[in-house]
Formats: structure tokens, C-alpha cells, sequence
């Protein structure tokens, strides 16, 4: 355990300096990989997916790691927001798995392309703007390069609550529906008491009649 805390504070420490290559150039993780944010959704039912590419010779760690491992998991994080919920956690496929003899510690990690995703259900009526950050730290096979993030966003759309109309012999052809009133093509209003459409009586308001409804009062069919 000892051998591991000096390497993992060894690594760290070597993060904090400016990465040189061989060659003595400056190294950036962004230029060793690249990622696109996108969006899949079916209705209320919608995932995050984010394309991560990594150059060649080149990785960046698991997402969900095992307990007591030492490396930093890649990260996608979505911002709190009442437009919708998350489900679940980063789903990724299968890690390589690696023991890396010289420190002693298990590697679990992603090379070339991999697709790894968040999955919501949303919860707006409206159109937003999903923000979200994506994590990273990559290494090759003699050095890491310092921990990356970044911010990306996608656009969602809302959902809207549908409300059946009536199936009956006594369906009415609804010019305009507003939640739970509605107006037919020759100007009658509707309030939706139940699941049933209730035409609203001459010489009434719709305000009126709904509060007629909610005190017990009849309705004349």
C-alpha cells in the first residue's frame, strides 16, 4: 500500500508540470482526444451519448472503476435542472483490463473510440438546453498528461402532456385544446371534469361553471 501512495503521489505530482514530448513539445490532452456530444430521444425518454476518439497509443480510464483503485475515472456529469431527471449512472462498454507490474495497480481503461452515455427523462414541456462536463485524464504507455474537462450542451426538446379526447358516439371535433378546456368548431366551450368532456351551458363562463362543477353541482347531459 505504502509502494502505492508514493507512486500515485509521484503521478500527481508529475501532473502538475507542463508535459513535454519526446521531441520536447508541449502536449495538450485535447489534442490526444477528441469527443462529440449528441442526443437520442424518444418522447419523455432521451440519452446523452458522447463519441470520446483517442489518438493512437493513447487512453483515458473507465468510468465506473472498482473500490480502492487509484486512477481517476472519466467523468460525464450533467447539471441539476428541473427540465429533467437522470437515470442511472455512465454507461460504458466493457474496460480493457491491464495490471501495471512496475506500481502495482490494476488499470481499467478505453483506447481508440468508445460511446458512453447518460440516460434522462425529461420532464419539460419546453424546448432547453442540457449543459453537461466531460472529464478526462489520458496517458500512453510511458507518461500521463494532467487531468481535463470541458463543458458541452445539447438541445432537448420538451414534452408535452397529450389529453385524450372522448371515443364515444358522442365525440366532439375540438377546434382548440388547452389543457383541461377546449372550444369545438361552432364556438362551445368544454371543461374536462374526470376524463369526460363537459360542454359548458349558455350564459355561463368556463370559470364560473368549473367551480360549479367542484362544488357538487350537476351536470345536465
Amino acid at each position: 500500500m505504502k509502494g502505492k501512495l508514493m507512486w500515485l503521489v509521484a503521478v500527481l505530482t508529475m501532473n502538475l508540470l507542463v508535459s513535454f514530448s519526446v521531441s520536447g513539445q508541449i502536449e495538450f490532452p485535447e489534442d490526444k482526444v477528441h469527443w462529440k456530444f449528441s442526443i437520442k430521444q424518444d418522447g419523455e425518454d432521451a440519452t446523452i451519448i458522447g463519441e470520446i476518439t483517442m489518438e493512437d497509443g493513447w487512453h483515458i480510464y473507465a468510468a465506473n472503476l472498482p473500490d480502492g483503485v487509484f486512477i481517476l475515472p472519466t467523468t460525464v456529469d450533467l447539471e441539476k435542472s428541473p427540465n429533467y431527471k437522470t437515470i442511472g449512472g455512465v454507461i460504458e462498454p466493457k474496460p480493457i483490463f491491464e495490471h501495471d507490474e512496475m506500481a502495482d495497480e490494476d488499470l481499467y481503461y478505453h483506447s481508440h473510440k468508445v460511446f458512453l452515455k447518460r440516460k434522462i427523462k425529461v420532464t419539460s414541456e419546453k424546448d432547453f438546453t442540457l449543459k453537461g462536463t466531460f472529464g478526462f485524464q489520458t496517458c500512453d504507455d510511458t507518461h500521463c498528461l494532467s487531468p481535463f474537462s470541458t463543458d458541452f450542451t445539447v438541445e432537448v426538446k420538451g414534452v408535452k402532456e397529450e389529453v385524450e379526447k372522448p371515443t364515444d358516439e358522442n365525440e366532439v371535433d375540438f377546434a382548440e385544446v388547452n389543457g383541461d378546456e377546449a372550444q369545438d368548431k361552432d364556438g362551445n366551450n368544454y371543461i374536462l371534469v374526470d376524463g369526460e368532456w363537459l360542454m359548458v351551458p349558455e350564459g355561463n363562463t368556463v370559470k364560473f361553471y368549473k367551480k360549479y362543477i367542484q362544488l357538487g353541482g350537476n351536470h345536465e347531459k
